[in-house]
C-alpha cells in the first residue's frame, strides 16, 4: 500500500469494545473480549446480569456475539508520552495529524531532529502532563521569564477540557489583565469559552503564531502553545500557586473530580487503566460542557478576586 503523505506516520490506530447495554460507555480494549471469562462472544452471555436486565428477561435463542457489543476503532499519537485514544470518527475533520501539517507539530519535528527526549522534569498525573511549572486553580501554567516577565498558557488538563481549539482571541501587547476577569476567549467544537486570567499586570508580548493556529494549544501547551508574557503584579504576594509535589497532588486530586463527574452526573466514562477517553467529552452536550468549564476552568480563576 503506498504511503499517505497526508497523513502522519506516527498516527496508530487500536481497536476497543463497548457494551451499550451498560448505562456507563466503558471501553475494553478489544483482545480482552476473547478472555476465558468474557460472554460477550459466546451463547452464554444470556447469563450476563447486564443483558438480562436490558431485555427484561425476555427468553432469546442465543448468538454467537451478544448484539449489545460494539467495537470501534481508535487513534492514537505513537510520539506522545501518553497513550491518548480518540475515535477515528474524530479525524473526519481537519486536523494536523491528517493533513500535511502534521510536518509542523512539535513532535514530529522532534523526531525528524533525533531529539524525541521529553522536556526536562516533565511527568504524567493522571494520564495528564504536567511540567516543571507553576500552576493556577484555573489551569494555566506559569513560568518566570527573568524579575519582570511571566509566561503563561493553559496546562495539559485545561486544553484537553476545551477540546480541539477553532479559534482564539487574546488580549493585546500593552493591555491589563485583572486577576479573576476574562482576558481569553477559547471557541472548540463544544462552544465558546471566556477564561479570567491567574494574576494581574500588564501583556508585554503575545504570541502570534497561537493566534494563527489555535490548535497549537491542544497539540503543545506547555512549548509552542504558550500564549502570553506579562509583567505582573504583586507577583511574590499572590495566592492560590502550586508547583512540585503540592501541583501533583492537587492535579491528582482534579483528575479525580473529573473522573467522578463524568461517571456519576454526566454518564460518561474512562478507560481501563484510568486514563481519560479524551473523545467522551464530545458527547456531553453544551450545557454539561459549560458546566465542566465553569466548575474547572473559571471557579479556580476566580477565587480570590480580591487579591493582588
Amino acid at each position: 500500500m503506498a504511503e499517505n503523505k497526508d497523513r502522519c506516520p506516527f498516527l496508530r490506530e487500536d481497536k476497543v469494545a463497548f457494551c451499550r447495554a451498560f448505562p456507563l460507555r466503558k471501553p475494553l480494549p478489544f483482545d480482552k473480549i476473547y478472555a476465558r471469562e468474557n460472554l460477550c462472544l459466546k451463547g452464554e452471555y444470556l447469563r450476563c446480569p447486564i443483558y438480562r436486565e436490558k431485555e427484561g428477561g425476555k427468553e432469546r435463542t442465543p448468538k454467537r456475539i451478544c448484539p449489545f457489543l460494539e467495537i470501534e476503532t481508535v487513534m492514537y499519537c505513537d510520539l506522545f508520552p501518553i497513550k491518548k485514544m480518540i475515535p477515528s470518527s474524530c479525524y473526519k475533520l481537519e486536523c494536523p495529524c491528517t493533513t500535511e501539517r502534521y510536518t509542523e507539530c512539535p513532535l514530529f519535528l522532534g523526531m525528524a531532529k533525533g531529539d524525541l527526549s521529553t522536556p526536562s522534569g516533565m511527568e504524567e498525573v493522571g494520564g495528564f502532563s504536567l511540567g516543571p511549572y507553576i500552576y493556577c486553580e484555573g489551569h494555566f501554567w506559569l513560568q518566570e521569564e527573568g524579575e519582570e516577565r511571566v509566561k503563561m498558557g493553559l496546562d495539559d488538563f485545561g486544553q484537553f477540557l476545551i477540546g480541539p481549539i477553532k479559534g482564539i482571541s487574546l488580549p493585546g501587547r500593552g493591555q491589563r489583565l485583572t486577576k479573576g476577569h476574562p482576558f481569553i476567549t477559547l471557541i472548540s467544537r463544544s462552544g465558546e469559552a471566556q477564561l479570567p486570567a491567574p494574576l494581574s499586570g500588564d501583556v508585554v508580548e503575545v504570541n502570534e503564531e497561537v493566534e494563527r493556529d489555535p490548535s497549537l494549544v491542544n497539540f503543545d501547551p506547555y512549548g509552542r502553545g504558550w500564549l502570553l508574557q506579562v509583567q505582573p503584579e504583586g507577583w511574590s504576594r499572590q495566592r492560590g500557586l502550586l508547583h512540585g509535589e503540592e501541583a501533583k497532588r492537587w492535579l491528582a486530586e482534579e483528575v479525580e473530580r473529573l473522573r467522578y463527574l463524568l461517571q456519576s452526573e454526566i454518564g460518561v466514562t474512562m478507560a481501563d487503566g484510568g486514563e481519560l477517553l479524551r473523545d467522551r467529552l464530545q458527547e456531553v452536550g453544551r450545557e454539561r460542557w459549560d458546566l465542566l468549564v465553569e466548575t474547572f476552568l473559571k471557579k479556580g480563576g476566580m477565587k480570590n478576586v480580591g487579591s493582588p
